[in-house]
């Protein structure tokens, strides 16, 4: 993008009292008044993010020298108030933020040169950008630094001090661009691999439906502890009654955390003093006042023996394999159970409809709705939320058609979020950073989703150990994987793509959650997951076909257009295929596509060379860029040719008629008939195009 050039004027100054979020839209319970002004040293932007999902977002200037502090406020000033110069497109409150931090950073370079913005030389500009580059970053990392330094050319107008040269067109500048340029649209996200998604999503599956209605008690029962009335006006005689109910059972008492201060102090068990005062409904304060309480609970201790824990009254239900998946549930372990059922939820959600971060963290309650068919069967689940990308900074109202098990995870947030809490992916009430805010409507953004994920796969990896089972989570390239929320997305797109008859944690099948997503998905114009998975598709029919080319002992491909194919393929080998071996760098691979598509496509019955003046499957008023697979007519279409595989596939389908037709004498005339037909087409086809004899 190339910045207008402009008139050296000398800027005008900001008042110090200005509001500098005065040309954004602000949440509806701030006002404009209370937010930050250009004179303050510490720029608050919340107020300008009008999403759910918290993020604390701050422009601290105080680590800057004051003329490079000034350069800084007047270049975010302009990028807040939205006054960009010609060239230059306004960015989110976000992306402001991130774009902070490599201003900062390259300001501080500048300063420990000795140098004003204006001194430095395109030769510094070099070094910088060398510096950024050694750093090692990823290349989107990389790209934000970059932009960041052009920002002090591009606003060069609005700023004091400013760069005397568009660093862009510095050829070192220009040769990183040539080195890391992309197809647009590209996603470069990491995908999850197979052996670490299946077990993920099974036991985030196990989860929300058979560990839900324990974790649900349980959290129940601890606040109905946390809730409890005193036991009477006495506090040593509520405990007293306490202790001889232990007494009467013949239970331990409860045992402190082993991260407590006393229990740190006292390797043995320790019996729990303040989970006992819950139990009776005084503050613990209130028992630990006085000698008498604590030898009553330390004679209780002798006599009875201290548990290992706190555990509530609720007995597991839930089973897993037969056996209860847990003995007991601890008072002090249900928050920790209720934030790994909230991420196990957000795993099955994210994963089964393709929504994005922002998206699922908009979820309110009563955002499923169903169809139902006339004898009252549930046949659609639509879930509805907000998408953000290519939306202005409210979001816009989008739809996706999910199948049970996301509507099942939905309903397991609804109960366990409290009634007044409308977002689903709220913090619980239990959480440490819910009681300490007074916003109950605070959602965990993505870092947060992150550690949950973590956090999730180290439940999984500890129950499996301790339990010797064999479904954990395995390690990648010898670390305990770390997944992020963008990674779901793009993974469920490339194996709907690579997999389409393949399963999902043994019982969902990709076909169907494909044929699910895709039906009346209705998410902005730029959602494009449906654009994922084609895009997907296309690059999965390219590398096969790049392998199949570079294969010189295959035999080759027969049928109508076998001789046409085989010369596709050779094209496209000649640009795929060096030394013998198939180019495997993924980016490089989609350019080379992009650029040589051979316009084949294989199918498990046929290959289509497709010819658009020839092909078959097209009425005249649709479209020709492709073939429409779904109306294919092989056997007569001149487009066809036959792989190996093709030529197995037709002779198992021809057993197969062959098999039903042993007993045509219990087929109705009309099947009987249509498949004779079958059965002749299909063998005169196959003998037609029967591969050339191998000497």
């Amino acid at each position: 993008m190339t910045s207008a050039p402009e008139p050296r004027t000398r800027p005008e100054l900001v008042p110090g009292e200005a509001l500098v979020l005065a040309g954004r839209p602000l949440r509806t319970d701030c006002s404009l008044e209370g937010t930050s002004r250009y004179a303050d040293r510490i720029w608050f932007l919340n107020p300008a993010w009008l999403r759910a999902d918290h993020r604390r977002f701050t422009l601290d200037f105080t680590t800057l020298h004051p003329q490079m502090a000034e350069i800084a406020k007047r270049l975010f000033y302009a990028l807040l108030m939205q006054d960009a110069p010609p060239g230059e497109l306004p960015i989110s409150v976000s992306s402001i933020r991130t774009y902070y931090s490599c201003v900062r950073r390259f300001l501080l370079w500048t300063d420990a040169r000795g140098r004003t913005l204006a001194q430095l030389t395109g030769e510094d500009l070099d070094d910088y950008h060398r510096e950024v580059v050694a750093l090692r970053l990823s290349a989107g990392a990389t790209k934000r630094h970059r932009r960041a330094v052009r920002m002090l050319w591009a606003y060069r107008s609005r700023l004091p001090d400013h760069l005397e040269q568009d660093p862009l067109r510095r050829t070192a500048w220009q040769a990183w661009v040539r080195a890391h340029s992309r197809r647009p649209g590209e996603n470069l996200t990491d995908r999850i691999p197979e052996p670490v998604l299946g077990p993920l999503l099974t036991w985030a599956l196990r989860w929300v439906d058979d560990f839900a209605d324990d974790v649900l008690a349980a959290r129940a029962e601890r606040d109905a502890i946390d809730t409890r009335p005193p036991a009477g006006p006495d506090p040593l005689a509520a405990l007293h009654a306490l202790l001889d109910d232990y007494r009467r059972r013949g239970q331990p008492l409860p045992a402190a955390p082993p991260n407590l201060a006393l229990a740190r102090h006292h390797p043995e068990a320790s019996p729990s003093s303040s989970y006992l005062a819950r139990l009776v409904g005084f503050p613990e304060r209130r028992l630990a006042k006085g000698a008498a309480s604590r030898r009553m609970i330390a004679e209780a201790a002798r006599e009875l023996g201290v548990d290992t824990d706190c555990p509530l009254t609720h007995v597991v239900q839930g089973r897993l394999e037969g056996s209860p998946w847990l003995q007991r549930i601890s008072y002090y372990e249900a928050a920790r159970l209720e934030r790994l059922l909230q991420v196990s939820c957000w795993t099955v959600i994210a994963y089964l409809s393709g929504m994005r971060d922002s998206e699922i963290k908009h979820l309110q309650r009563g955002c499923v709705s169903v169809q139902r068919d006339p004898d009252g069967q549930i046949y659609r689940y639509r879930l509805s939320s907000l998408a953000f990308k290519g939306e202005d900074a409210h979001g816009a109202k989008a739809t996706w058609v999910v199948t049970a098990p996301v509507a099942r995870a939905v309903a397991v947030l609804e109960r366990l979020q409290p009634e007044g809490q409308s977002y689903l992916f709220a913090k619980p009430p239990s959480s440490p950073s819910h009681r300490q805010r007074q916003d109950t409507r605070h959602v965990p953004n993505s870092n947060t989703t992150n550690r949950d994920l973590a956090a999730l796969i180290t439940w999984i990896n500890s129950y499996c150990a301790a339990h010797h089972r064999p479904d954990s989570i395995p390690q990648v390239k010898g670390q305990i994987p770390h997944l992020t929320t963008r990674q779901f997305r793009r993974t469920l797109a490339w194996f709907i793509a690579r997999r389409p008859g393949g399963t999902i944690a043994g019982a969902l099948q990709y076909r169907h959650q494909g044929i699910q997503m895709f039906e009346g998905y209705a998410g902005t114009s730029d959602s494009g997951f449906r654009d994922e998975v084609e895009a997907e598709e296309a690059f999965a029919r390219g590398q096969f076909l790049a392998e199949l080319g570079a294969d010189d002992d295959r035999p080759a491909l027969t049928g109508p257009a076998g001789a046409e194919a085989e010369a596709r393929l050779a094209e496209l080998a000649r640009h795929t295929v060096f030394d013998g071996q198939v180019v495997t760098d993924e980016a490089r691979l989609r350019r080379i596509l992009t650029r040589h598509d051979t316009h084949l496509y294989p199918g498990a019955f046929i290959t289509c060379v497709y010819n658009p003046d020839r092909a078959l499957c097209h009425t005249p008023t649709g479209p020709t860029d492709k073939p429409a697979l779904a109306d294919c007519q092989p056997l007569a279409c001149r487009n066809t040719a036959l792989t190996a595989a093709n030529q197995q596939a037709l002779d198992s389908h021809l057993a197969l008629l062959e098999d039903a037709l042993e007993g045509c004498d219990r087929l109705a005339p009309y099947v009987r008939h249509r498949l004779e037909e079958q059965h002749r087409a299909t063998a005169a086809f196959l003998t037609r195009h029967a591969p050339e004899p191998t000497e």
